[in-house]
């Protein structure tokens, strides 16, 4: 019994240290560090899109797309960085529209892959997949 009322005492007391801390978070008393400048961020330039081929080889895409849109998705939505640049000097759309705009044609693209390797990919959880976009 007194091992239950221990555990609930710790969370109590954890509660009570989380609000007070967002409280204190969000008083704005000036007791918090001082905001920093932010440096002046230049515009970006504009950088023709190329869609007309993919954004590496066959071979490369084959083992390392998923690390690719994995970094993809990092940089756009933690860094805002939404631009690839190949080493050839190509540039894409951090999208997986990117990919999407040519392999969308067959919507088993991504699906007969996937299933031949037994993994399953969680793009779709925030992205419509080929296969519901073609009801």
């Amino acid at each position: 019994m007194s091992n239950r009322i221990s555990t609930i005492l710790a969370f109590v007391i954890a509660v009570i240290m989380f609000v007070a801390a967002w409280f204190f978070m969000q008083s704005g008393d000036g007791a918090s560090a001082p905001a920093r400048a932010e440096a002046p961020v230049a515009a970006p330039k504009e950088v023709p899109i190329d869609s007309t081929r993919c954004v590496a080889s066959t071979e490369w895409m084959k083992s390392h797309h998923m690390q690719l849109l994995n970094q993809w998705r990092h940089d756009s939505v933690r860094e805002g960085n939404r631009t690839y640049a190949t080493p050839d000097g190509r540039h894409f759309d951090k999208s997986l529209n990117t990919c999407l705009g040519c392999h969308a044609s067959n919507p088993m693209f991504c699906f007969m892959c996937h299933e031949y390797a037994n993994v399953k990919p969680t793009c779709w959880n925030c992205h419509i997949s080929p296969m519901e976009a073609t009801k």
